[in-house]
């Protein structure tokens, strides 16, 4: 959220930043007005008691996948004690975020997407074996994308499924009520990964599409490739736009959107993987190239005109020097052979041979303070 405070901070509006940890990095930045430690979100319950006891009223962001369902279940609530927000209730919300939900609803309006299965017995997993083939993933439906097993041989399937069970079932996760699906596996490149952006209006409307490509991202250490975004450059593509202007607008939806996709070369054509209702975890990207989704929000809950930038597209994006354990764990794998060298150097060499505009996260001018601390 630190994009957010710095958009909102910038221009003027104060900004009150929650979080249960004082290490939160939002807390460092100059722009801050308030910093409250509240409770984790995953608390429920006692987290929205805190949020109306101790919380100046006004338009309220969901940081997290969690914080927005949070928000939805109590919408009516948070909107009676003075709150503003621009979010599904509930029902509806699950409808997209919720990776099963979202599958059948993408499927029925003719998004590609990967074959899954829902899996509510033991007995599923024998069917998936025969169905889907491998490798194939388990995955939880209300969790980050990351949250996922890959399962390459028979032998692997009881203990990557008994492994998913425990993750969902994990104290922190069960308010989310995630389910389990098994989902074929689509080979890719690194660079085949990308997302789209947007912001819906209170009305339903689109305010815009920003589509990036990813260039590097979080390896693991079995050298499949996770969705966080190392490096990576905006770059647009009016195909994905389209893809996600139809399945959000057949979800009638509200607020933020962060998708993500996944080029298949072999079928030409983009496979959609998940639907986050909340900024993307870059979100200081979308501000600094002028599609400044946190404060179209800010404007929405006041009946402010919104007034579009142009989207700065051919920018490159670094998040490399706020966070080296990109270096160290990619240069881990590399001579594991897991991760190849040149995908690693690549963008770097890509970020210094070329005229494009770079940004490198979360060195900003109008923050000096986070900065510094950076």
């Amino acid at each position: 959220m630190q994009g957010a405070a710095i958009s909102l901070g910038s221009k003027g509006i104060p900004v009150v930043c929650l979080s249960n940890d004082s290490r939160c990095l939002t807390f460092k930045s100059g722009l801050v007005k308030k910093k409250i430690i509240s409770p984790p979100t995953a608390a429920g319950d006692v987290f929205i008691d805190f949020l109306v006891r101790e919380v100046p009223r006004g338009v309220l962001y969901p940081s997290t996948d969690g914080c927005a369902l949070l928000f939805s279940q109590h919408l009516e609530r948070l909107t009676k004690e003075g709150f503003s927000l621009n979010l599904l209730p509930e029902k509806r919300l699950v409808e997209g975020f919720d990776k099963w939900k979202c599958y059948e609803n993408a499927m029925a309006v003719d998004i590609p997407c990967p074959y899954s299965k829902l899996i509510t017995c033991d007995d599923d997993v024998d069917e998936i074996k025969e169905k889907i083939g491998y490798p194939f993933i388990f995955k939880a439906t209300r969790l980050a994308g990351g949250n996922y097993i890959k399962v390459n041989h028979r032998d692997e399937v009881s203990t990557a499924y008994e492994n998913i069970k425990k993750l969902i079932n994990n104290e922190e996760n069960r308010f989310l009520n995630p389910k389990l699906i098994a989902q074929r596996w689509l080979e890719y490149d690194m660079e085949d990964i990308w997302c789209s952006e947007s912001y819906y209006n209170k009305s339903h409307s689109p305010v815009g599409f920003l589509t990036i490509r990813k260039d590097r991202t979080v390896v693991y250490p079995d050298g499949s490739y996770g969705s966080r975004l190392y490096a990576g450059e905006c770059v647009h593509n009016d195909e994905l736009s389209k893809l996600t202007e139809k399945l959000l607008n057949s979800l009638s939806w509200k607020g933020f959107a962060h998708l993500d996709w996944i080029y298949s070369k072999e079928e030409r054509k983009f496979y959609l993987m998940e639907i986050n209702p909340r900024l993307p975890g870059f979100s200081i990207l979308p501000y600094k190239v002028g599609f400044d989704m946190a404060y179209y929000y800010y404007c929405d809950m006041l009946d402010i005109n919104i007034e579009k930038g142009n989207i700065e597209y051919s920018t490159l994006y670094f998040e490399a020097l706020r966070y080296p354990g990109d270096i160290s764990s990619s240069l881990s794998l590399i001579i594991k052979r897991k991760y190849g060298a040149l995908k690693f150097f690549k963008s770097y060499f890509k970020g210094i041979f070329n005229k494009k505009k770079t940004i490198i996260d979360l060195f900003v001018i109008e923050d000096k303070k986070i900065t510094i601390f950076n």
